[in-house]
């Protein structure tokens, strides 16, 4: 028969002595066995029975021992090995709180001789506590919230593998900027041949023959978009900077030759563009193009078209320094890391060092000294800042404004190509010199060569020629015909200065320098560019003050008068915005298709008042599609609308839900994004929007409420915020996390995400999936319970070694 031990109940639970033998700690658990008597097995009562003196009370009952006794650690730590540190922490010393059935279970099984639980959760918690002989608790993992508060110490494996890592992207920033000279070398030579083949044939016949170098030249343009459909004609940086940074640095590689043959036959023939901006892409498709070969990780990647990116501009002007930051702030979009900024360093030194080796030390604008005979001519600068912003305004709206009508015209497309290019010739005959990017004549105007209207007839030609051109379709850039308005206009400020302040103006040539690089600074938001190229144009630190003075005046009137560049403008038109922060980026990539809901409820056409009211009253829903006969949809009643309707008590059986529905009311597809949805749904002040079939409009496919929207939002969010700020997308890359996309590791095909536990097991998490085979594009939030596709697409987040190691399961 089992024995009955009484068992007052202790102060505190569950703590065992770290000194004396397995059979005393055995005895202070029996502490635990009951607040009452009950019976034991023969087992429990036999140790009862060898309890040494002092462990007994005078009524026979457990004693409990006196002294410190503390949880061990190791067991705390495996008693919640899917708990973070923190939440570990927060449980150690608990062990003093698990329930006392779990002991008297235990002594039963032992009882019965039944084998121990090591099969559970709780049971391969308990292993520590066992005797030996049964097996070895698991490894404990840490979350990978935790890695980076307890960031394990390297060991001299991991310094050599992190140094030998960093010296291979070194060495590719050396290749990148190497072959970015090259290019640079091609794409000049490129122009020249352009020109002679349309500007060369024609010159017989004088100023006319300049329209019809530039029809010409728009006939080859259009054979060379039917090769390669959509990525010749235009402005392409600013397509350059969303591929960048919208869509996972996936520049093309094929652009190092598209962009060389289209921007040099539009320079050849004339059409009023720049070269910085071809040059810029071509780099930065020579850097993805060695990024791919040596396969490099997305963020990488982005950091080394950025390296080709400043490469190319570095040899373009013979400014390093003008070639990084122009990377750092025109393509990074100023967000400025050590690491990176290294790499952008090396690429920009070895260019500019093989471009002098090819091309020689040859400054782009031979410039005179700078004087400042004193310092009150400062006033007239700042004068000039003002002048320069507001002229950068005009032009950022006129540019986009010419560029939006050409797109808009019922014209087709070659047609808008060849009368804009016509146009610009003519515009030439009458303004001569509003060609190409017009360098020639700069370096007049930096000369003092050029009386004050002349500039001022040219800055306005310019204007409007490269507005023109740009927006028509030639391929070009916008650097030139910018340095061209500003040294123009800073020309045609300083006559205009000496008649009414001669005292305090300075002498020709100044002002068109400092005009040059304000507009550049105003019209590009990158000061720092602008003024660190003066400086390299003039190797002179005389220009620095005026040049900040005029940059940071022009630069701030254009930035509250027009907050986007002239880079940025036609994008933020689009919906897209390159300054997005983490959780939209990936609320702009996520499909509604994974979050709306397929079974909506919807109201016959035909219902009557006291059916849809009967709908209405089981619902919840504040928004119900109505069909027709045939399941199609016809409006949207909203439950706001029955309002007015429930006053009027006899028109109930002559009202049906027709009479009642929205027929003209907002839609979305499966293809569209949370991002769009959300902002459809504040816009319009609506809670539920219909989903309908892209191919069939009146096809109902569900409903997508405004609490769907927040809570996908929040679940990405909380996806996002489980890793720290390091880990989301951006272009720090060097020790810390990333965010890559993989394919689904073999180890991991058939197997669901709670069966992987792959945050414990390799330290990564899954923020997105996307299914092998399904039709609607973009990712879906992970199911738990789903088995992964062999051809299923991963987001992983994690440290580097993490996800290569994620790979190569």
């Amino acid at each position: 028969m089992a024995a009955a031990v009484p068992c007052a109940t202790p102060r505190r639970h569950g703590r065992a002595l770290r000194g004396g033998s397995r059979r005393h700690r055995r005895a202070a658990r029996l502490v635990l066995l009951c607040d009452r008597p009950r019976p034991l097995g023969d087992a429990a009562a036999a140790l009862h029975r060898r309890l040494p003196a002092r462990f007994r009370r005078d009524d026979g009952s457990p004693r409990r021992p006196r002294g410190p006794a503390r949880v061990h650690r190791l067991a705390a730590c495996r008693e919640h090995p899917h708990a973070s540190l923190p939440d570990q922490r927060r449980h150690r010393g608990r062990r003093r709180a698990r329930p006392r059935r779990i002991l008297r279970a235990r002594l039963r099984r032992r009882a019965r001789g039944a084998p121990p639980d090591h099969g559970s959760l709780r049971g391969r918690a308990r292993q520590a506590w066992r005797p030996l002989g049964h097996p070895p608790a698991p490894r404990h993992h840490r979350a990978a919230a935790d890695l980076a508060r307890v960031k394990p110490a390297l060991g001299l494996r991991g310094i050599v593998e992190n140094e030998r890592r960093y010296a291979w992207l070194i060495a590719l920033a050396v290749l990148t900027g190497v072959l970015g000279a090259v290019g640079n070398v091609v794409f000049r030579d490129a122009i020249l041949g352009a020109t002679w083949l349309f500007q060369g044939r024609v010159a017989p016949l004088g100023r006319i023959g300049i329209p019809l170098a530039l029809i010409g030249g728009g006939l080859v343009l259009l054979a060379l978009d039917r090769l390669f459909p959509g990525e010749v004609l235009g402005y392409g940086f600013p397509r350059f900077l969303e591929m960048l940074h919208l869509h996972g640095a996936s520049v093309k590689r094929r652009w190092m030759v598209v962009k060389t043959l289209g921007a040099a036959i539009s320079l050849g023939a004339g059409a009023a563009v720049g070269r910085e901006g071809p040059i810029a892409q071509i780099g930065g498709s020579i850097g993805a193009a060695v990024a791919r070969l040596a396969r490099l990780a997305t963020e990488e990647r982005k950091v080394l078209i950025a390296c080709g990116a400043g490469a190319g501009i570095a040899t373009t002007f013979n400014a390093p320094l003008g070639g990084l930051l122009f990377a750092q702030e025109i393509v990074l979009l100023g967000e400025v890391h050590l690491a990176n900024f290294s790499l952008i360093v090396v690429a920009t030194t070895t260019a500019v060092v093989a471009a002098r080796g090819l091309l020689g030390n040859q400054p782009v604008f031979p410039v005179t000294p700078f004087e400042l005979d004193t310092y009150w001519e400062c006033f007239t600068y700042g004068v000039l800042g003002v002048v320069i912003g507001l002229l950068a305004v005009g032009y950022i709206r006129f540019f986009h404004a010419v560029a939006a009508r050409a797109r808009r015209s019922p014209w087709p497309r070659p047609l808008v190509l060849l009368a804009g290019l016509a146009l610009v010739g003519l515009l030439d005959v009458v303004v001569p010199g509003n060609v190409s990017d017009g360098y020639p004549v700069v370096e007049g105007a930096l000369a003092g060569r050029l009386a004050p209207g002349h500039m001022a007839v040219l800055a306005a030609a310019k204007i409007v020629g490269s507005s023109v051109s740009l927006g028509c379709g030639a391929p070009g850039g916008v650097f030139g015909p910018i340095f061209f308005i500003g040294a123009m206009t800073g020309g045609a400020f300083r006559g205009l200065s000496a008649l009414l302040l001669p005292g305090l103006t300075g002498p020709r040539g100044s002002y068109a320098l400092v005009g040059l690089g304000a507009f550049l600074a105003a019209t590009t938001h990158a000061p720092l560019t602008a003024i660190f190229l003066l400086f390299e144009m003039t190797q002179s630190y005389t220009v620095t003050i005026p040049a900040l003075i005029t940059a940071i005046v022009g630069l701030t009137i254009a930035t509250r008068l027009e907050p986007e560049s002239i880079d940025t403008l036609g994008l933020t038109a689009e919906g897209k915005s390159l300054h997005a922060t983490t959780d939209r980026q990936m609320l702009d990539r996520i499909p509604i298709a994974a979050v709306y809901r397929r079974d909506s409820e919807t109201i016959p056409e035909r219902a009557t008042l006291p059916e849809v009211l009967r709908i209405v009253a089981g619902s919840r829903s504040v928004t119900f599609p109505v069909v027709d006969d045939a399941g199609e949809l016809v409006g949207v009643l909203a439950f706001g609308a029955l309002r007015s309707i429930l006053l009027e008590e006899n028109l109930g059986p002559l009202v049906v839900a027709r009479d009642l529905c929205e027929p003209h009311f907002v839609r979305l597809t499966p293809e569209a994004s949370l991002g769009d949805a959300f902002r459809l749904l504040e816009g319009e002040a609506l809670e539920d929007v219909p989903v309908v079939d892209p191919e069939n409009p009146r096809r109902l496919l569900g409903l997508l409420s405004r609490a769907d929207v927040i809570a996908a939002y929040n679940r990405t969010v909380a996806a996002l915020g489980a890793l720290p700020a390091s880990a989301r997308p951006g272009p720090q890359w060097a020790d810390s996390y990333r965010v890559g996309v993989v394919s689904t590791p073999g180890a991991w095909v058939g197997r669901s995400l709670r069966d992987i536990d792959c945050r414990a097991r390799y330290g990564v998490a899954v923020l997105a999936v996307r299914p092998s085979g399904r039709i609607e594009s973009g990712y879906e939030l992970p199911d738990p319970d789903r088995p992964l596709g062999a051809g299923d697409s991963l987001v992983l987040a994690g440290t580097a070694e993490a996800l290569r190691v994620a790979q190569a399961l």
